[in-house]
């Protein structure tokens, strides 16, 4: 049931069978195409000042999460806010990206990890591992995140069979007809292989 609404929704905000790369202009004056572009616009200058500094308020009193950093992308057009935190946890580096749609009441945690050789030494590694005060695991970090999303703002989690759930009939962006999912859709061009 789930899957045939969003998809319906979907359907109504990129045009189906015209490809983004290669019928361009016709994808960009297309009534779905327009319809999406004002969303994301009017979100972005009317709204996401507002919405940003609210989420980021309910992690204030969080030592760690407090960290979060809004790295929204909206002209580019993401469909989504983005924000990040970095967090070191058996001397490997982590982030921790929350994904929270503008078009859907739902929200995708991502954790990446990254490779901390190439931005720090070894006596850096050890020292901030040092200095680190954090006692929560990763899975702990985003359990409270999830939390605080779905009790302060009443946003659920987007099924995890539904991320590389496929629109075949949907070009956007780089994403070619057969690769464009439902989370490209409702939040942004990343490659989310399961959600957290």
């Amino acid at each position: 049931m789930i899957t045939k609404t969003l998809t319906n929704l979907i359907h109504l905000l990129y045009p189906r069978n015209i490809c983004a790369y290669t019928e361009k202009d016709k994808y960009l004056v297309s009534e779905e195409y327009k319809r999406l572009n004002q969303i994301v616009t009017d979100f972005d200058t009317k709204d996401r000042k507002v919405s940003s500094n609210s989420i980021l308020e309910k992690f204030e009193n969080d030592k760690t999460l407090k960290k979060f950093a809004d790295f929204s992308l909206f002209h580019l057009k993401d469909r989504c806010m983005t924000f990040n935190v970095s967090i070191i946890e058996g001397r490997e580096l982590y982030t921790i990206s929350l994904f929270i749609s503008i078009i859907i009441p739902y929200y995708v945690i991502n954790v990446q990890k990254n490779m901390i050789e190439i931005f720090f030494s070894e006596s850096e590694i050890t020292e901030l591992e040092n200095k680190n005060t954090e006692t929560r695991k990763i899975n702990e970090l985003v359990l409270e995140i999830e939390t605080i999303i779905e009790d302060k703002f009443l946003y659920r989690k987007l099924p995890n069979k539904l991320l590389n759930f496929v629109v075949a009939d949907i070009s956007f962006q780089d994403s070619q007809f057969g690769y464009f999912t439902m989370y490209n859709a409702f939040f942004n061009n990343v490659t989310i292989n399961d959600g957290y």
